[in-house]
């Protein structure tokens, strides 16, 4: 795997890990970007869920024009930590100040055949964020658990039934404004409730190696096992529409994947590296390899 990160000590530390933790934009430029985001709040937030992104719109328009106004400020930033990848697209990030806007454990959809390569996103705080607002927190090595197949958008997920032991042992990372995350979108991720009276704006901009084919898994409504797996572009995501299949993508196949659920059990001796489990690693591997 070519490495992602500029820094050799830091992709050491992602590889382990699965995440980094970076000072990525000055205080004015993540003001600046905070500022931006008024021009479209509206828009995000009359979407009325506790926690919001812009691509929960549906709105190509807004999609792009946000994508337009992060990419200025974080892509040139970016460029000075990354090597030899792509941008895709970047969202605003809406914790609003309700109890139930807590992000639960979970991992970020597939972008690419992850049996080669890393795909990841990068998750910019555009103000001070700690345990009362809504910071992030990490189950370190998580991405070295299990291979796991995470299309869209309702499918049975590998730690579901574990979700309490998961926060019990990840680690809480609170940020300045201008720092990130870059995090692999296979480690399994969360934040906390925003508990002020304001909302919790942060930025987040995905990124694939360049060397990569850019990828989607859609598994239909109905469906327990049959995903199906398209090539996809930057055009295509900006015109995603969740809850239904790519419009832009090509489709490329279609496979019967057994989606595996780990029992506490199971987890623990995956955390305790006792268990290596060969047979869905090959199936991962199979799915991904057949043409």
């Amino acid at each position: 795997m070519k490495p992602l990160l500029q820094s050799a000590a830091l992709q050491t530390e992602f590889e382990e890990n699965g995440f980094v933790k970076v000072p990525l934009l000055s205080a004015s430029e993540a003001e600046r970007l905070l500022v931006a985001y008024q021009a479209v709040a509206a828009a995000h937030e009359k979407i009325n869920i506790p926690y919001i992104t812009t691509s929960h719109s549906n709105d190509s328009a807004l999609i792009t024009h946000v994508d337009g106004v992060l990419q200025k400020v974080i892509a040139p930033a970016l460029s000075k930590v990354l090597s030899n990848y792509n941008l895709l697209f970047g969202n605003y990030l809406v914790k609003m100040p309700v109890t139930n806007s807590e992000t639960e454990p979970h991992q970020d959809i597939t972008f690419v055949d992850e049996t080669e390569f890393a795909s990841v996103n990068v998750w910019v705080a555009l103000q001070d964020t700690n345990e009362e607002n809504g910071c992030m927190y990490f189950l370190k090595g998580s991405h070295h658990l299990m291979p796991t197949l995470r299309p869209t958008h309702n499918y049975p997920w590998a730690y579901k039934n574990v979700k309490e032991e998961i926060k019990k042992q990840a680690e809480v990372f609170t940020a300045k404004a201008g720092d990130a995350f870059i995090f692999n979108h296979a480690v399994v991720h969360g934040s906390f409730p925003n508990r002020t009276k304001q909302p919790r704006v942060a930025a987040v901009i995905a990124a694939y190696p360049s060397d990569a084919q850019l990828l989607h898994y859609y598994l239909p409504d109905g469906e327990k096992n049959k995903v199906q797996q398209y090539s996809m572009t930057k055009e295509a995501f900006l015109h995603f529409k969740k809850g239904q299949p790519p419009a832009k993508g090509v489709f490329l196949k279609e496979v019967n994947f057994d989606f595996k659920q780990l029992s506490k059990t199971e987890f623990d001796l995956l955390r305790n590296k006792k268990s290596k489990p060969v047979s869905l690693f090959s199936a991962v591997s199979k799915f991904l390899k057949e043409s």
